[in-house]
């Protein structure tokens, strides 16, 4: 599979002959996985539509479009001047709807937009084998195998369960720079101010010359403690922020 963008060579043109246009990468990187053998130019914006059309012209057997994105290319009409400017004959196009979309569907089907629609359900594993089979029938020289298709699908499912943001955040070095800032400095003052505590607790046990230190001891742990415990609220909050933004 060929999966392209605007800036690769202008020697891989020649072969293409998918145009998707899909906003969601995830989602983008899904549908071009069910076609592993298939070459295709994948896209997401209004703009990369129009630059793709007059770059490869009638190098391009189908296109595949979010009837979102799609609707927005008959609202603006730009795209159809084009092809007719540069001679350009408009593929067969296939839109894809999700929840959401139906009223959508709706006026296409009201207004007899010319494309195929089929529904796109990530959790529904029946779609690669609709998905290829509406393909097949706008472009039946597709290479496609619907069974090694459907087991990439599943594949993608697997691939989407909660991640590890602890992980994550260990992998891109941010722990690290916690480390390195805040939570870092707050480890080295807990790491000095325990021994100073358990010095306390076992100063207890001695006699009466020593009550003097003692007191001025127990004023600097007092102070030590309040210090700690400002700086202990203050990481819950930093904490908190994190965990926030992680979500």
């Amino acid at each position: 599979m060929y999966v392209l963008d605007n800036q690769d060579s202008v020697s891989i043109i020649a072969i293409l002959m998918i145009l998707l246009i899909e906003p969601n990468k995830g989602i983008r990187k899904r549908l071009c996985d069910l076609l592993s053998r298939e070459r295709i130019l994948a896209i997401g914006s209004y703009p990369e539509t129009l630059e793709m059309i007059a770059k490869f012209k009638n190098r391009i057997n189908i296109i595949i479009a979010s009837i979102r994105m799609f609707k927005d290319i008959l609202l603006r009409g730009t795209l159809f001047r084009l092809c007719q400017k540069l001679y350009i004959e408009i593929p067969p196009i296939l839109v894809l709807y999700r929840k959401g979309d139906e009223k959508i569907k709706e006026e296409f089907e009201k207004n007899k937009v010319h494309c195929s629609i089929i529904k796109f359900d990530g959790e529904d594993t029946s779609f690669p084998e609709r998905y290829i089979m509406a393909i097949r029938e706008l472009y039946p020289e597709v290479i496609a195998d619907i069974n090694k298709a459907t087991e990439m699908w599943l594949k993608g499912e697997e691939s989407e369960t909660p991640k590890d943001h602890r992980k994550w955040l260990e992998e891109e070095g941010f722990l690290e720079a916690i480390e390195n800032l805040k939570i870092g400095k707050l480890t080295r003052d807990v790491e000095q101010i325990i021994p100073l505590m358990k010095k306390m607790l076992s100063e207890e046990k001695k006699g009466p010359k020593e009550k003097k230190q003692k007191k001025k001891q127990e004023a600097d742990y007092k102070r030590m403690y309040l210090e700690l415990k400002r700086k202990h609220d203050e990481l819950l909050k930093y904490v908190k922020e994190l965990v926030d933004l992680s979500k």
